[in-house]
């Protein structure tokens, strides 16, 4: 019996490891990238445009955008206050993954994101 208790806290043990590279863990920003000033107008709105938009836009959310909107800000706001916006960009499992069959954003994209949004996600 005490073996089996023994095998037993073992194998927890080494389940519980995770054998993930530093940079996937701890993910570095480019040098590039500034993320100081950052609004909604002038650092969200151009990855939108960039990134989304070809399926997210007015015209385009019906169809192909999963009827959310980011090309209004109240729509944007309130999928990201409800974390949506951030579990998509970043590929939650509990998210559709976007950009739709595509890679993620840049590290850089995603952290002025997630800066917005730690920020209450304001229209400015």
């Amino acid at each position: 019996m005490k073996k089996l208790i023994l095998f037993t806290l073992i194998v927890a043990f080494f389940a519980g490891c995770y054998y993930d590279n530093e940079e996937t863990l701890y993910p570095k920003l480019d040098k590039g990238c500034d993320t100081t000033g950052v609004t909604y107008s002038k650092s969200v709105v151009p990855i939108f445009q960039t990134n989304c938009l070809s399926c997210h836009s007015a015209s385009q959310y019906l169809g192909s955008g999963g009827n959310i909107n980011l090309d209004d800000f109240n729509s944007v706001q309130q999928v990201a206050l409800k974390g949506n916006l951030f579990g998509a960009i970043t590929h939650n499992p509990k998210n559709s993954a976007m950009p739709k069959n595509g890679a993620k954003l840049d590290t850089c994209s995603i952290t002025k994101i997630k800066i917005w949004i730690d920020h209450g996600a304001i229209n400015n």
